[in-house]
C-alpha cells in the first residue's frame, strides 16, 4: 500500500495470483473453459424445422447459425445462413441445382420470382451434419485449436448427457484475448 499526500491509502491493482505466483493475461486465459465464454442457453433449431422457420430463427435472433437438435436436445448438425444460401442456389431435393438461381437472375421483375420454401425440406435435410462439440470444461486453447482444425466458426457445448448447453463462437474466443 502507498500513502497519498492527504494520508489516504492507495491500493494498487494486483494481478490475479495462483498461490504466491502472479498470473498474467495468458495464464488467466489458460484457466478459462467453454462454460466461461459460451452463450447459454443456446438458440437451437429442431430437426423438423422448415426453411422458413430456420430463416426466421436466425434473423430474429441476429445469429449466423445454430445447432440442429433431436427431440432430446442432442445436437445432430448445424445450420447457418450459408447453408440457406446454398440451398437457395442449389435447390432442394429433386430440383436441378442451378434452376432457381438462374431463374432469379433472368427474371425481368421481382414479381416473377417465386420460391416455394415449403418444398425445400427440413433443417435435418440441409444442415451440416456431425457438429463439432466440446464438453463444458474444455479449455479455450483446445477449443480454438479445434475450431481452426475443423474450419468452423462455432462449436456446440454439451453436458455429460450430450445435450446442447451452449455455443462458443470465434467472436466469443476473441473477446477474451487482451487488446
Amino acid at each position: 500500500m502507498d500513502e497519498t499526500a492527504e494520508g489516504a491509502t492507495f491500493h494498487p491493482i494486483q494481478p490475479p495470483r495462483a498461490g504466491n505466483t502472479p498470473m498474467n493475461a495468458t495464464s488467466v486465459l489458460a484457466l478459462l473453459t467453454a462454460k466461461d465464454v459460451m452463450s447459454s442457453p443456446p438458440i437451437t433449431i429442431p430437426a423438423s424445422a422448415s426453411v422458413r422457420e430456420v430463416a426466421t430463427t436466425l434473423d430474429e435472433n441476429e445469429i449466423s447459425g445454430a445447432p440442429v437438435v433431436d427431440d432430446q436436445e442432442r445436437p445432430i448438425g448445424v445450420v447457418s445462413r450459408t447453408d440457406l444460401l446454398r440451398l437457395l442456389i442449389e435447390g432442394g431435393a429433386g430440383r436441378r441445382p442451378d434452376a432457381t438461381f438462374l431463374e432469379w437472375i433472368a427474371a425481368d421483375s421481382p414479381s416473377e420470382l417465386s420460391v416455394d420454401v415449403e418444398e425445400m425440406g427440413t433443417a435435418e435435410e440441409f444442415m451440416t451434419p456431425e457438429p463439432v462439440t466440446v464438453p463444458l470444461d474444455e479449455p479455450l486453447a483446445k477449443i480454438a485449436r479445434r475450431m481452426a482444425e475443423e474450419r468452423v466458426h462455432r462449436v456446440i457445448v454439451v453436458d455429460k448427457d450430450k445435450r446442447a448447453t451452449g455455443v462458443v463462437t470465434t467472436l466469443d474466443l476473441l473477446a477474451k484475448f487482451p487488446a
